[in-house]
């Protein structure tokens, strides 16, 4: 059996910029892949994400899509690259609607190739922070001590049940030069809440380049970086959706507001990413997060299964 895939470099206008993304189809009567297929498919590709469409009989009429989201060794309730990549991809056959692991999520066309997707949210400050590892790995914090103390305090905020970060808040964007990877993982079971002790958890620097507020709107400027063990990641969604959930939490003003936050990430590896948020409240909570973005095709072929 032979799947057509694509690959797209996502919250960008360029190619090799950005975050790339694999697109595999899985068309409408084919045999059901198998959770081991899917993960080993997505291991070949070794991205930080490959998204397995279900494609449907009836594309015309039905304009949901059904989409599975796998890292290298594992599969992920959301993400946000995906989201916008998978969204920019599917756009031609109408489809508005994409359906995760964490729910359905609604998809708008804001501009030619760019969309919005109302992004499903369940948020949580855990009671714990780094500083409560009981035994941390090698590596596990940075060399510089101001930093690893940042690192120790900052709070660890989810934005599903399984997609958690710990949210660094760095004085300037020399500091946010300085940081390197770990290479240790962070033990989610030992520092997240009762029942959310799965799933992803990683840490996701940022430093506030500037505010401003355009038609009521306060509008944040954030450049960040995520680092994940070994790993870091030209461009996080999830990441941002979380971040833009917990600096609108903060403000001294919770009534009925809309926050955007435009955030730049992997710049200091060579993939600049542009990712917007936007984050209204309703009677001092989330009520919705919308994650916006585009991408551009760069490969295409088939995957022999």
């Amino acid at each position: 059996m032979e799947l057509p895939f694509v690959t797209l470099d996502v919250f960008t206008t360029t190619r090799y910029r950005g975050n790339p993304l694999a697109v595999v189809t899985i068309p409408a009567g084919s045999p059901p892949l198998s959770q081991d297929q899917k993960q080993t498919i997505a291991r070949e590709f070794n991205l930080s994400e490959t998204v397995f469409v279900h494609d449907v009989p009836d594309p015309e009429s039905n304009k949901q899509r059904v989409i599975d989201i796998f890292i290298t060794d594992a599969e992920i309730p959301f993400a946000g690259h995906p989201t916008i990549g998978t969204a920019v991809f599917l756009r031609p056959q109408g489809v508005d609607t994409l359906i995760a692991k964490a729910g359905p999520i609604a998809l708008v066309e804001t501009a030619s190739g760019h969309v919005q997707a109302e992004i499903p949210h369940n948020v949580r400050q855990h009671a714990k922070t780094l500083a409560d590892l009981p035994a941390p790995g090698p590596g596990q914090f940075n060399v510089d001590a101001s930093i690893r103390r940042l690192e120790r305090d900052a709070p660890l905020f989810s934005i599903v049940n399984g997609m958690t970060f710990a949210l660094i808040n760095l004085p300037d964007l020399d500091n946010l030069a300085q940081v390197s990877l770990s290479g240790t993982q962070i033990p989610s079971e030992q520092l997240l809440d009762d029942g959310w002790q799965t799933g992803f958890l990683s840490k996701y620097f940022y430093v506030f380049v500037n505010q401003k507020t355009e038609n009521s709107k306060t509008i944040f400027s954030i450049r960040s970086r995520m680092m994940e063990a070994s790993f870091e990641d030209p461009a996080t969604g999830s990441a941002a959706c979380a971040l833009s959930c917990y600096l609108t939490l903060q403000q001294p003003d919770l009534q009925n507001q809309i926050f955007r936050f435009e955030i730049d990430q992997g710049v200091e590896m060579g993939r600049e990413s542009n990712i917007a948020v936007e984050v209204a409240l309703r009677d001092s909570k989330i009520d919705t997060v919308k994650l916006s973005g585009t991408a551009t095709q760069v490969m295409h072929g088939h995957v022999t299964v």
